[in-house]
């Protein structure tokens, strides 16, 4: 039996439910996706556009960029708010391969929108944002999810309360408008809090629409004054028609780059500027978003490295030094200089030579191995010397600066180099009038000593010793050979102020008297009395002067204590006391290198230093050193 027929308003209010609640269930999460999905494309879109436009003036400026500026270009792609969490922005080159990534992955599903980087009028690259929406596809099915819930219920319930049902509905239409409502302040957001001034202007009548407040403060206008302008009015009168053409020319493009501007403000001031502007559909019609900025403090850097570079290149064009660049194996660049040396007639002869044949083939393999060292890194940088060939095949002698470097974004090798052949001859006869010198210089002082030693027959080679056993003792402490040899030139003269004591004190076989050893211990003074007017490299005269005295201030002729006494003084007083006392003495026979010992080893700290006690005993106990015949 067939169902009876519902008849009046309960089948209608049925399929009205139905309808209302399908409606429901539909329309809220497809405009909440509406809403939110688009919103965030015009966001991200606009953020792609921003930076692209920012990249197309930076690559025009900087031909290099991808090369030297990657942070700058990092820079830039972080500068402009707002900043969306999981984003990444990429920039691309025309075969899609990635240049530079900053950001982390956004989790999927992922929007990409990507904006074109032209560098005189082509494109060059691309700015590519991706952005999660997975918060928005989340949302949506949230949406959905409320929204069949509301359709049943609404079911349910418009058919016992149809206006409360109508109320819901009523409710959920509002809260769609207002998820609208925040969408559109969200993208005013973008607008308002950019930092750089930006504005909306009429694509027919070049108004104003709207200004951000950043506009408001570098221009100086009011927002009420800039809406009652229109962009001619900030420009000087020979760039407007400048102007109407690129944008004409742009409209292909939907992107209009002014790469260089100079903006009026209202106090009459003009400040240079970058525009980068996009269409946009505003308010039902045609509508341009600008952004402008200031580059006037970039312009001055520029022209600070372009004078910069032109001084550098004056240096380097009018060194004294050769200067090349070698890349890929052959002279990228040569200064005039450098041609001069090798013989050539003009740097650009040696363009494109191959520098390794033009080096004397028994340090051809040499120099090879030190480019490569450079160019492997295995080095920074290297000096060495080699034989080089000139055009007419002739030799010199080149001393050569080589180190790593980039030319033109590519690995190189630059070099400073000078021909020190005539140099090497020089220091070659400095190096033989030198030695001439000191050998001079020595026989002076062996005569000197020996005159002193005439006087005092009976201590015949006493200087001599000490000078050797001194040096010793010196070069057992590690000190600098210059000083070794200062303190043995020192010992063959320490005791030349004995040519003013009578000889026959000198020789007198007894114990002196007390006046007679007073004339013997003047000999230190004496000593230095003659030796101070000599100009040695060394404190030989002081050292002389000082040789007598002891750590206790015992000494004579002046009483010095400790640290009053030089090093090499103490050294020489050790020498002189081992010698005398080993050796053979008028008044007594040598008394033997033991004694001798044992007298500086019993007074190590009191009388003598024991530094350098402690280095006279190593060198007789230990390393069998014996006295100097």
């Amino acid at each position: 039996m067939a169902a009876p027929a519902e008849h009046g308003i309960t089948p209608i209010l049925k399929r009205l439910a139905l309808i209302f609640a399908l409606t429901v269930v539909i329309v809220l999460p497809g405009g909440y996706w509406s809403v939110k999905h688009s919103n965030l494309v015009e966001l991200v879109e606009s953020l792609a556009e921003v930076k692209a436009g920012t990249l197309t003036a930076l690559v025009a400026a900087n031909p290099d960029l991808w090369v030297y500026q990657l942070q700058r270009v990092e820079e830039l792609l972080l500068r402009y708010p707002p900043s969306l969490a999981d984003e990444r922005a990429t920039v691309r080159d025309l075969a899609g391969n990635s240049i530079f990534t900053t950001g982390a992955a956004p989790d999927a599903p992922v929007l990409v929108r990507s904006s074109p980087v032209y560098d005189s009028g082509r494109i060059v690259g691309h700015v590519e944002i991706e952005h999660s929406y997975r918060a928005v596809l989340f949302g949506t099915l949230a949406a959905a999810l409320v929204g069949l819930l509301l359709g049943v219920t609404v079911y349910a319930t418009l058919l016992i309360l149809p206006m409360r049902a109508l109320g819901q509905a009523t409710v959920a239409l509002v809260r769609g408008q207002e998820a609208l409502r925040k969408g559109e302040e969200n993208y005013r957001l973008l607008f308002e809090a950019n930092p750089h001034p930006m504005w909306v202007f009429d694509d027919r009548t070049l108004s104003f629409l709207a200004v951000n407040d950043a506009a408001v403060a570098k221009y100086g206008w009011s927002r009420e004054e800039f809406l009652a302008m229109t962009v001619a009015d900030i420009r000087r009168a020979e760039d407007v028609p400048v102007l109407l053409k690129q944008l004409a020319a742009s409209n292909e493009t939907d992107l209009c780059v002014v790469k260089d501007s100079r903006h009026r403000t209202r106090h009459g001031t003009f400040i240079d500027v970058e525009v980068s502007s996009h269409f946009v559909e505003f308010g039902g019609r045609r509508a341009w978003v600008a952004t402008a900025y200031d580059i006037t403090e970039r312009k001055r850097a520029e022209e600070s490295l372009r004078a910069a570079e032109e001084q550098y290149r004056g240096l380097v064009e009018q060194s004294i030094a050769g200067i090349y660049i070698i890349q890929d194996g052959t002279f990228a660049y040569v200064n005039p200089r450098f041609a001069v040396i090798r013989g050539y007639g003009s740097a650009g002869e040696m363009f494109g030579l191959d520098p390794l044949l033009l080096i004397a083939e028994t340090d051809r393999s040499t120099v090879a191995e030190h480019n490569r060292r450079l160019l492997a890194g295995e080095t920074r940088s290297i000096d060495y010397v080699f034989t080089a060939l000139r055009k007419d095949g002739s030799t010199l002698e080149a001393g050569v600066h080589s180190a790593f470097a980039t030319y033109r974004g590519r690995p190189a090798i630059i070099g400073m180099m000078q021909d020190i052949s005539e140099k090497e001859r020089a220091e070659e006869q400095i190096k033989h009038y030198v030695e001439r010198l000191e050998k001079a210089m020595q026989s002076t002082i062996n005569v000197v000593a020996t005159i002193g030693e005439l006087r005092d027959p009976y201590t015949h080679g006493h200087e001599r010793r000490v000078g050797e056993i001194a040096a010793a003792i010196a070069a057992e402490m590690e000190l600098e050979a210059s000083r070794v040899e200062g303190i043995r030139i020192t010992g063959y003269l320490h005791d030349i102020g004995k040519i003013a004591v009578p000889a026959e004190i000198l020789a007198k076989p007894g114990r002196l008297t007390k006046v007679e050893f007073g004339v013997v211990k003047d000999h230190a003074q004496q000593s230095y009395e003659i030796l101070k007017t000599v100009e040695f490299p060394w404190p030989v005269a002081e050292s002389a002067w000082q040789h007598h005295e002891r750590l206790d201030g015992s000494g004579y002729p002046r009483g010095l204590k400790g640290d009053q006494i030089s090093l090499d003084a103490r050294i020489l007083g050790v020498a002189d006391t081992v010698e005398a006392m080993a050796s053979h003495r008028p008044y007594r026979p040598g008394l033997g290198i033991e004694k001798a010992l044992a007298e500086v080893e019993n007074n190590r700290g009191k009388l003598y230093d024991p530094q350098v006690v402690d280095a006279c005993l190593r060198l007789f106990r230990a390393k069998g050193y014996t006295l100097p015949a």
